[in-house]
């Protein structure tokens, strides 16, 4: 009974937990919605918290001063980006004016970095004021975070400054250009490429880079002008034939320098300057201060020395070739060397222009006073062209050359007019004349000195030749027809005196005498006759072996006059008394000639020649008299008819 007691309370006990747990899970769940309602609720209020903030924070006064900030702040952050993006450009860039194009965009990007910092710094300045004014204390968290703004801002400021100070990247950057301004610099001649290069650069160095612009080019030129002939020390007796080479490579340089360095050197400047100081000149200047510093005025003092090194003929030769080259340059000089820098150039150009005129002015004036000087002097023993004479005609000639004489004309010209004189043509044609006159009178005084005849005329007969080849070149044709006409009369009247006075006296033996009753007795006077003939032929050809006839032609033409006015006198003589000899000794009867007509004939033609040539002509002719002896003896009748 107890047992089912116990039993039924156990069974009220299940019944009533199980209720309870029915009870609590129904709870659960209501809670766990509520839960969630709850939830969403929280979130709806954070919602609307900051929607309360947001729109206290538009309702408070000082909303717009601090929201105003953010701009210039995001500013300078995207600028400052900008700026290391650039710099990190620049350290992979290896094209130039890739390079130059990021140098500059990286100054432009710090420029704008510094005033946009400058920008920011102004606004969080003005609105910490104001806050600070309007009851925000200072250790608010917004006071606070500006303050630290603030001193990023300025630190950000400085980034330009730093840029530019060593070892920073504005800096290197500028370095490197500089390094390769350089570089192309070193080169004589630039390619277009290199010269955009170089335009690019200088466009961003400015005009810091002109000093080294100017040593780098001038250094350049003066490797051109590495010649040692410009240190040569030149004193008034110097000859000018000891530096003939050096003027001739001077005449080249100064050329060169003017034509082809320094005009390239100007244009040069101008391309590369030409947007840089345009308001200060800056290209007409860089160029004065390279061509003052290059060896340019070396080269126009060496030209100043020549002038002073020993006057003679040829020096006025070198000196006209100087001034042509000087002349030559003329136009390209004055438009280069313009401008203050270049002053000490133009100074140095009057004064060699200056030496040079006068140089060949006191030279060209003094040629007839020179040729008189040499009056004094002996003519020449073997009746030639004195070598005064030859070397004077060729030296006028050579100043009437088409090359020479318009610079000489334009000297005289130049002389006259400072002197405030005028200068006409005949001046220098007038001079030229007194010059030939000045030798005709040397030659009158040398002849008259001879004190052989023949001599004389042998000497007048060469000179006046010699005048007479002039008939094609510039001093015949200035001379003119009647001048070379003159001279061949006086040529030929010399030749015939010269016959007469040599030979005329010895062909006097040979005239036909009455001859002695007695054949023993005439031939006798026929063999003293022969003798005396050869012994006067050999005393004429010996002492006139020595003499000469330079020109061929007229050689020629006094050799045969001779032949015609001997041999045949001589054969008409032989041919008139050779019997006689032939009945003395049949078997030898030429034994008392000592030259056959042929044999003398031959001689003749031997004279003036040199002496080798007259050796070899001699022994031909010997041979000749030997064989005709041989024909003598053989048939005495047909010999002198076949001579």
């Amino acid at each position: 009974m107890a047992e089912a007691k116990s039993l039924e309370r156990l069974k009220a006990m299940r019944s009533l937990l199980k209720s309870e747990m029915e009870k609590s899970e129904t709870l659960s769940l209501v809670l766990e919605k509520t839960g969630s309602k709850l939830q969403e609720i929280n979130c709806t209020l954070l919602s609307l918290k900051a929607d309360v903030k947001v729109e206290r924070w538009r309702s408070s006064p000082f909303s717009d001063h601090i929201r105003h900030t953010i701009a210039p702040i995001s500013a300078v952050l995207r600028v400052f980006t900008t700026v290391q993006e650039l710099e990190r450009s620049l350290m992979s860039c290896n094209e130039v004016l890739g390079y130059v194009s990021d140098v500059n965009r990286l100054g432009e990007a710090l420029k704008l970095l510094s005033s946009t910092c400058v920008l920011a710094l102004n606004w969080l300045e003005d609105t910490i004021q104001f806050l600070s004014e309007n009851g925000m204390p200072e250790d608010h968290p917004c006071s606070l975070r500006f303050k630290t703004s603030i001193k990023l801002l300025r630190e950000l400021q400085m980034t330009e400054a730093r840029a530019y100070l060593s070892g920073g990247s504005l800096c290197t950057a500028l370095e490197n250009l500089e390094t390769e301004f350089k570089r192309i610099l070193e080169d004589e001649v630039l390619s277009e490429s290199n010269l955009r290069k170089l335009q690019a650069i200088i466009k961003r160095l400015d005009a810091h880079c002109v000093p080294s612009y100017i040593k780098i080019r001038t250094r350049v030129i003066q490797k051109r002008f590495e010649n040692e002939y410009l240190h040569k020390t030149i004193t008034e007796a110097a000859n000018v034939q000891d530096i003939e080479g050096d003027i001739d490579q001077w005449r080249l340089d100064m050329e060169t320098a003017v034509k082809e360095i320094y005009e390239f050197e100007s244009k040069l400047c101008y391309e590369v300057f030409k947007d840089v100081g345009e308001e200060h000149d800056v290209p007409l200047r860089c160029f004065g201060a390279i061509a003052s510093s290059s060896g340019l005025l070396q080269l126009l003092r060496f030209g100043s020395r020549i002038s002073k090194c020993k006057k003679s003929p040829p020096k006025l030769l070198k000196l006209l070739d100087c001034f042509s080259t000087m002349d030559n340059i003329r136009v390209e000089f004055n438009r280069l060397f313009i401008g203050e820098l270049c002053s000490d150039i133009r100074r140095e150009t009057r004064e060699l222009i200056s030496n040079l005129v006068n140089g060949v002015c006191e030279i060209f004036w003094e040629l007839p006073c020179q040729v008189e000087l040499q009056r004094p002097n002996r003519p020449p023993l073997d009746g030639g062209v004195p070598k005064l004479v030859s070397v004077v005609t060729e030296y006028c000639n050579k100043l009437l050359e088409d090359k020479n004489k318009p610079v000489l004309s334009k000297i005289l010209e130049i002389d006259l007019g400072w002197k405030k004189e005028k200068y006409q043509e005949e001046i220098l044609t007038g001079h030229i004349y007194n010059i030939l006159r000045e030798i005709a009178l040397n030659l009158d005084a040398w002849s008259s000195s001879n004190k052989e005849t023949a001599l004389s005329y042998t000497f007048m007969m060469n000179n006046h030749c010699h005048f007479c080849d002039l008939r094609d070149t510039h001093l015949g044709k200035m001379m003119g027809e009647s001048w070379l006409n003159a001279h061949e009369q006086y040529r030929d009247y010399y030749a015939a005196l010269y016959v007469k006075e040599s030979w005329g006296k010895l062909l006097s033996l040979l005239n036909i005498k009455a001859q002695p009753a007695k054949r023993k007795r005439a031939r006798e006077a026929i063999k003293r006759t022969l003798q005396a003939f050869a012994e006067g032929f050999d005393e004429i050809y010996t002492r006139q072996a020595h003499w000469v006839v330079e020109d061929e032609k007229l050689r020629w033409k006094i050799c045969q006059a001779v032949v015609r006015t001997v041999v045949p006198r001589y054969k008409s003589y032989l041919q008139r008394y050779i019997m006689l000899l032939v009945e003395e000794d049949p078997m030898s009867p030429g034994k008392d000639l000592s030259y056959t007509p042929k044999g003398l004939e031959m001689k003749l033609n031997t004279m003036f020649q040199s002496k080798e040539e007259t050796e070899k002509t001699y022994k031909y002719s010997h041979f000749v008299n030997k064989v005709l002896d041989l024909g003598v003896t053989q048939n005495s009748h047909l010999t002198f008819e076949a001579i």
